[in-house]
């Protein structure tokens, strides 16, 4: 009697980059307890989703810039900064201009009430990264810090500039396993 062993496929990085310890995963967990944990506070009181909250960020520190800009710099949909930015306006928070050198562009701006909230938010968000990180040592921020940099950039020259990318990066690995 023949015994037919199970074939057992090796995926790339093997058990370094399983679930619990891949980049992205660890990053979105992260992510999302910082967000529930200020959401907490700017959701009931200036009555904004996590989308809000990021586009009236960008508008903060990036503004006047355009609802685009504020896609970018956030990585939300445009439809989510749309409808945020929509509800910023119905609330006070946001004002549409026209900009002036080029009539064709709107640009958004926070309002006085709009500075006021981001200010509040933007306080509480320092607060609770700062007890965060309070687990490293200043060293290890800094390196930190210089290793979140060269993957951002690399995932920027890599990832956000080619369309599919992941075709380029996975399938040249895969053909090279079938012909070994």
């Amino acid at each position: 009697m023949r015994v037919v062993r199970k074939r057992h496929t090796v995926l790339p990085g093997g058990e370094a980059l399983a679930l619990e310890r891949r980049l992205s995963y660890r990053f979105s967990i992260l992510s999302s307890l910082v967000i529930r944990c200020v959401a907490a506070m700017y959701g009931p009181k200036y009555r904004l989703l996590p989308s809000g909250w990021k586009a009236m960020a960008s508008i903060g520190r990036y503004g006047p810039v355009s609802a685009k800009e504020v896609c970018a710099h956030t990585t939300v949909q445009p439809d989510k900064i749309t409808r945020a930015v929509d509800r910023m306006v119905e609330l006070g928070f946001v004002i549409r201009r026209t900009d002036a050198a080029d009539r064709r562009r709107i640009v958004l701006s926070l309002s006085a009430a709009g500075e006021r909230a981001y200010r509040d938010i933007e306080r509480v968000t320092r607060w609770v990264e700062l007890a965060l990180v309070a687990v490293l040592s200043t060293r290890e921020r800094r390196s930190f810090n210089a290793i979140l940099d060269k993957l951002e950039s690399q995932a920027q020259g890599m990832l956000l500039l080619e369309k599919n990318a992941w075709h380029r990066l996975a399938k040249p690995r895969s053909r090279r396993r079938r012909t070994a």
